[in-house]
Order: C-alpha cells, then structure tokens, then sequence
C-alpha cells in the first residue's frame, strides 16, 4: 500500500483552547464545573461550519431546473454537526483508548436520538472519515452526523429489499444473512451473544469489515455496556489493520441505520471500510466494486492475527 496523502494538522480548529473557533456546542461530555464552550471538555459536538445541506449560490435560481424531467434535482434541508473526539491533537482512531472511543459512539447514539425526535428529519447518517483518501480534511479525531429530511437512494433501497424479503418470509434479511454467514464460516471473525464480526460476502472495499450488535434494532436502544463492547471490538481490528496496512491507512467507519419515518426494516450495524482501492474506469463504467483479494482471505488474515495478541 502507498502512503496516503498528508491531511493538514496545523492549525488545529478543534483543539483545547480553541473553542472560539467552532460553532456552540450542542453536546459535550465535560470535567464538573466546566463551561460550555471553554476548556475542561473531552467530547464537543459542534454545528458543522461547512454543512453538506447549505444555501444555493447567491443570485442562482434554481426553481426552473427542478421542474425539469431532463434535469432532476431533490432540495434537501438538515443538520450537519461535528464530533470532536479528544481535546488534544490525536489523528488516528487507534490514538484512542476503549474508553474515549465508547463515549464517541455514546455521543452519536445521543445526538442521534434528539435528531430523531425533532420531528423534521428522516435519515440520519454517522460517518467517520479518516485520512485523506478516506474524504478527510482536518487531522484532528472527529466525526460527523448529518440529518436530513432526505431519504438518500442507498438507504431507500436497503429499506426496499429488507421489506420485500420480510413480507416474502417473515424474517429479518439483515440476520438471516448472518446464519447464511455463520453456515459457510470462512467469512465469520468473532461471533458471540453480544456482537457479530465478518467480512461481508459482497465487500465495497477490501479489508470491508462488519459489526453487528445482536441487541435491538434501533442504534438510539443500545447501552452503555454495548458501546463499550463495540468500542473494544473497533480498536482491536484497527489495530490489526493498521499492522498489516501500515500506520495511517485511510478508512470510512460508518453506522448504517434504518430510516426514521417508516417503521424498522434491518438492525444497525457498523462498517468499518478501508480506503486502499481505488475506483478507476471499470467501476465509473459498471458501477461495480473491484476487490483485489477476497473477504475470504481478509477474514482468515484477520482471524489469525487476533488470536496472536489474544
């Protein structure tokens, strides 16, 4: 793998000392007695300075453009915030400890819940881009949660299939995919009665890695005692990854959740992606993912590096 591009660590907008810099935060998990918005904070959530949802260019009128057949356009409106993950100048997930990875995973599930019941959204993402292949534009440990009152076409067609498969069967797509994973085995690297860990038979990158809490459907049900299983979960492969991808290999981790204004279709899980592959023609042209070796393989590696460091 090559090293990838450098991601501009200085100045640091989200530091310690630097909360002038960011809008108010919404959310914060502080020392006692601390202020909003001054020092003694170890997770901020602040609004997004540059929100995906933002106003049209001035002096652009795009009213004709979407009552075009040639032309489709869907306005969308939401929020889009930010997750400051540490005070101090950390750039990789794996800088992390278990514990400050559990209260950012807290932290989404929080804000995830007051988005959801604002009443005015129906998705919301979760994403966390690290390195510059990965879509990152600061160093600093952060995240992102966007909620819209858009339904993007990715998620509409999950719901699409999960339904269909549950009004042919009565069962969940999203489980009876893992008991197909668990049958064939090569794919599986942990399974117990808290979570699931495999390599997805059809990957979108490779090294693609899931998790998947076998507790309630909805990410805003899931405990403390949960985030904390997850979070451990997260920074071991991590870490393992980072030992067979070399340090600062770039990767998207995302939760991927049902939608909110229709009841729901699949569980929550978590993928956590690499960002080694590139997209090049074949896949501009065909929409299909080129992997250059198999979740088969990625699984077995993966596997026995985690017994190796217990």
């Amino acid at each position: 793998m090559r090293p990838d591009l450098p991601v501009t660590a200085l100045p640091d907008p989200f530091g310690e000392g630097c909360e002038s810099e960011t809008p108010g935060e919404v959310f914060s998990i502080r020392e006692r007695g601390t202020q909003p918005n001054a020092r003694g904070w170890r997770l901020r959530v602040v609004p997004n300075r540059y929100p995906i949802p933002g106003a049209p260019e001035a002096g652009v009128d795009l009213s004709p453009v979407a009552e075009s057949e040639l032309f489709p356009r869907v306005p969308f409106s939401g929020g889009h915030e930010v997750v400051i993950e540490c005070p101090d100048l950390r750039t990789r997930l794996v800088e992390l400890t278990a514990s400050e990875l559990a209260d950012v995973f807290g932290a989404w599930r929080d804000r995830v819940l007051s988005l959801s019941t604002a009443g005015v959204y129906r998705s919301v993402a979760v994403f966390r881009n690290e390195g510059f292949s990965a879509g990152a534009s600061l160093a600093h440990c952060h995240s992102q949660i966007l909620a819209t009152d858009h339904v993007p076409a990715l998620l509409q067609e999950r719901h699409r299939r999960s339904s269909s498969y549950w009004e042919r069967t009565g069962r969940c797509l999203v489980r009876d995919l893992l008991c197909a994973e668990q049958r064939d085995g090569r794919r599986i690297i942990r399974l117990d009665d808290e979570l699931a860990i495999w390599c997805p038979f059809a990957a979108r990158t490779a090294w693609h890695i899931r998790f998947l809490p076998l507790g309630g459907d909805r990410f805003i049900q899931a405990s403390d005692v949960l985030m904390g299983v997850l979070s451990r979960a997260v920074l071991g492969l991590a870490k393992v990854l980072e030992s067979l991808l070399g340090v600062g290999f770039p990767f998207n981790l995302t939760v991927v959740q049902p939608r909110l204004d229709e009841p729901c279709a699949f569980p929550w899980f978590v993928d956590l992606m690499p960002r080694v592959n590139r997209q090049a023609g074949w896949e501009l042209l065909s929409d299909i993912d080129v992997i250059p070796f198999s979740p088969e393989q990625s699984a077995e590696q993966l596997r026995a590096l985690l017994s190796e460091v217990g």
